[in-house]
């Protein structure tokens, strides 16, 4: 990232983490890391990003091992530090894309450790679940949820009427109406279900 050319020790901010970071932390966020900015602030941020990433981590993934949490802790908290010595933003971007995707598998189950295999390209290689398994579970009322923030996004175009009529709305007061609006939508729509709902290979 370089240096602006009208501010001494002011670095340009690209667009789309200006984004990123309103998206994140609301719109407050968008004036305060905007255009340009000093790298103390750079620092700021993105220790505040790292923070946040692992807050999200344990309110959200709530199964996960007590071991687990502590190698991304401890991962957090030593690049953390990696930001707070950089001596430019430069070296701040360069110590997160090797940061990154250490933290995305580690999220998964585990780092690779493919050092004297010869072949990558094989599943066993991208297996990371020896210690623990990931899984993505929806109950019907996230999967109602789901639907409505597909709807009011006009994504599924075989079911614009529903949005429109108000058939969904007098399902939304309560958990049990919900799962009784899925079991109708299954039975109704079940290709755009499995399509929406189901994996696929």
């Amino acid at each position: 990232m370089k240096e602006s050319e009208y501010l001494k020790g002011y670095y340009d901010i690209d667009i789309g983490l200006t984004l990123l970071f309103n998206s994140i932390y609301g719109e407050d966020e968008y004036y305060n890391f905007k255009e340009t900015t000093t790298l103390p602030n750079y620092k700021k941020q993105f220790i505040k990003l790292l923070n946040t990433l692992r807050k999200s981590f344990k309110e959200t993934c709530l199964n996960t091992d007590s071991s687990h949490l502590k190698e991304i802790d401890i991962l957090i908290n030593e690049e953390i530090n990696e930001i707070k010595t950089a001596k430019t933003v430069e070296k701040i971007y360069e110590n997160l894309v090797i940061f990154f995707p250490k933290l995305c598998f580690l999220f998964i189950g585990r780092i690779p450790n493919n050092w004297s295999k010869r072949t990558k390209d094989n599943r066993n290689s991208w297996q990371l679940n020896d210690f623990r398994q990931i899984e993505y579970h929806q109950n019907e009322k996230q999967k109602f949820d789901y639907l409505i923030h597909l709807l009011k996004l006009d994504q599924i175009e075989e079911l614009k009427d529903l949005k429109y009529n108000g058939v969904i709305e007098k399902y939304r007061s309560s958990k049990k109406e919900k799962e009784v609006f899925m079991n109708w939508f299954l039975r109704t729509y079940p290709e755009t279900y499995i399509r929406l709902f189901k994996r696929s290979i």
